[in-house]
């Protein structure tokens, strides 16, 4: 039996499941029931990385679902990371892709933004996770990551205080190279997510100072020296120092809660 024909039958035991259970739960969708599927073929291997996806016609004849339906099952793949948006035309198809790093950090933005966690919440989260990456980074970095962090650095102090928009993208581009320097992939992305959030300009726009932009490359440089030198505990410290002084800082002038972050990778 091919993976359609499969899948086929699987779709037509869970609906038929789902309405003789309507009356004592709420049943889910039948879109949501396709995504449920099709991602199982995917993350089972059944649909590789570089597959496309059946075109929505067939997806519709196959499944006895509407077009809508079909691509609302669609798009939540896409959200996920699990498909590539299709190009656009009426021959584009939803290509099956890895997940990347940034489904993570995208997953933990909306569950920030739409459950609506504290600055408190992030900073505590933050003071665990960063110190644990700044002691890994001093024992699987490498002279690239060096090289890189140390350039990031320099176009900080370059900048100052003149273009804060510009300012606080780098200072999360140089905490996320420090975050992969770690060689720990998953804690990185979380480790990311978190601090996109709380990377916003509108704060130091609004309060910062030279002195702030001064105080954060001396923290910088010290993190960095002690990852140079692969001692893991002085980084942890450094880097528990620097956030612990920017919780003391300008972390009290954020929102007490936070809506999605607009800053990106790059």
């Amino acid at each position: 039996m091919t993976t359609l024909h499969a899948l086929k039958a699987t779709l037509k035991a869970r609906f038929d499941a789902e309405s003789a259970n309507a009356e004592a739960s709420r049943p889910k969708r039948r879109y949501e029931v396709l995504a449920e599927e099709l991602r199982a073929l995917i993350t089972g291997g059944a649909l590789k990385v570089g597959e496309p996806l059946p075109a929505e016609r067939d997806l519709v004849d196959l499944t006895g679902l509407g077009r809508g339906s079909v691509r609302e099952a669609i798009r939540i793949l896409e959200i996920e990371g699990l498909l590539a948006p299709k190009k656009p035309g009426r021959n584009g198809m939803s290509v099956v892709q890895n997940a990347s790093d940034q489904t993570v950090q995208r997953q933990l933005e909306l569950f920030i933004g739409g459950d609506r966690v504290s600055n408190e919440q992030l900073l505590e989260a933050r003071l665990i996770i960063e110190p644990a990456l700044a002691k890994l980074a001093a024992a699987n970095r490498s002279d690239d990551d060096i090289a890189r962090l140390r350039d990031i650095n320099a176009v900080i102090g370059q900048k100052g205080i003149s273009d804060v928009a510009e300012l606080v993208q780098l200072n999360l581009d140089w905490h996320t190279t420090l975050f992969h320097a770690s060689g720990n992939d998953l804690m990185a992305a979380i480790a990311t997510g978190l601090t996109k959030t709380q990377h916003t300009p509108t704060v130091l726009h609004d309060h910062g100072e030279e002195i702030h932009i001064e105080k954060t490359l001396q923290q910088h440089d010290a993190i960095l020296a002690a990852v140079v030198d692969g001692n893991g505990d002085l980084a942890s410290d450094k880097m528990r120092c620097h956030l612990e002084a920017y919780r003391d800082s300008l972390a009290q002038l954020n929102p007490p809660e936070f809506e999605l972050a607009p800053l990106s990778l790059r």
